[in-house]
């Protein structure tokens, strides 16, 4: 656990609008983000529509599939 939260699984640096799917854990904004698709398991379901994530957001969850509208973002493992 310690090393998911450290980032040591490993994460991938998304600035395209290509289906990423995996379990990831934590979405560092590296700049204005919005999403076509954030899957996370552990939310209710409610839908993010357009919003925009700005830069330097980070958004804590178990996420399983991420599309990228527009922006850019670092995805960790876990």
């Amino acid at each position: 656990a310690l090393n998911t939260s450290l980032g040591k699984v490993g994460s991938t640096f998304v600035n395209d609008t290509t289906v990423r799917t995996g379990k990831y854990f934590c979405i560092q904004v590296l700049a204005d983000t919005v999403f076509t698709t954030l899957t996370d398991t552990s939310r209710d379901g409610t839908a993010i529509g357009t919003f925009v994530f700005k830069t330097g957001t980070v958004i804590y969850g178990n996420f399983t599939a991420i599309t990228l509208a527009s922006g850019t973002v670092l995805v960790y493992k876990g």
